[in-house]
């Protein structure tokens, strides 16, 4: 078995059992001096959304997919999965999969579902994102829906679990000095915020198996 067929066999297995959940989050997540800048704790209000972190074989290694969001919704300019809010009666699968189609144009069967990472509450849009995690053997095309995204593009794996790429910078929200953990992996936006959090734990996990 290669390098890259272990991994995804390790996390179908991992992901069915007890997951590091908010002590991984947390490792990317920004803070003050004090304490987080940022509550973890739902809201009753709160609504049910799905992201899909894609994993895609680059024979050596796995890309990850990820977008820029359009200047035309909310968290513009961002970087995050592709994603949204979950339809009445939806899976977090079944919304993962149509956002991914929706966005990127990648048709749900040629994803592999592998699993479910831990749910994140973001507090500025009152979402519970679950990320859902799939596997590519090869992307054919993409087709990038403008409406929503900037731009699509894959970072390799190990530059996330490499601690080469990862910075924390200090920001100022509405006078408040905060330190943002983030990965530099893009020419002119940081991976930051929820979906760092979120990536996070996925590279927490990877790193069980090569620690091995």
């Amino acid at each position: 078995m290669n390098h890259n067929h272990k991994l995804i066999e390790f996390l179908k297995i991992r992901l069915a059992n007890p997951l590091t959940g908010l002590d991984s989050q947390k490792l990317m997540a920004p803070t003050t001096p004090k304490d987080f800048f940022r509550t973890f704790k739902p809201t009753e209000t709160a609504q049910k959304s799905a992201v899909l972190i894609l994993l895609i074989n680059n024979s050596e290694d796995f890309d990850i997919l990820f977008t820029l969001r359009s200047k035309n919704i909310s968290h513009s300019g961002q970087i995050s999965f592709p994603g949204g809010r979950c339809d009445l009666g939806e899976s977090a699968e079944q919304t993962a999969l149509r956002e991914t189609f929706e966005e990127t144009g990648i048709k749900s069967n040629s994803i592999t579902l592998l699993g479910r990472l831990t749910d994140l509450f973001v507090p500025p849009s009152d979402n519970i994102i679950t990320p859902v995690v799939g596997y590519m053997d090869k992307i054919i095309n993409v087709t990038q829906n403008s409406d929503e995204v900037e731009e699509i593009f894959f970072v390799p794996l190990k530059k996330l679990i490499s601690s080469e790429h990862r910075k924390i910078e200090q920001w100022n929200f509405n006078g408040i000095n905060v330190n943002v953990p983030l990965w530099d992996i893009h020419p002119t936006t940081p991976l930051w915020g929820a979906t760092a959090m979120i990536t996070s734990e996925l590279v927490e996990l990877c790193k069980e198996l090569y620690k091995k």
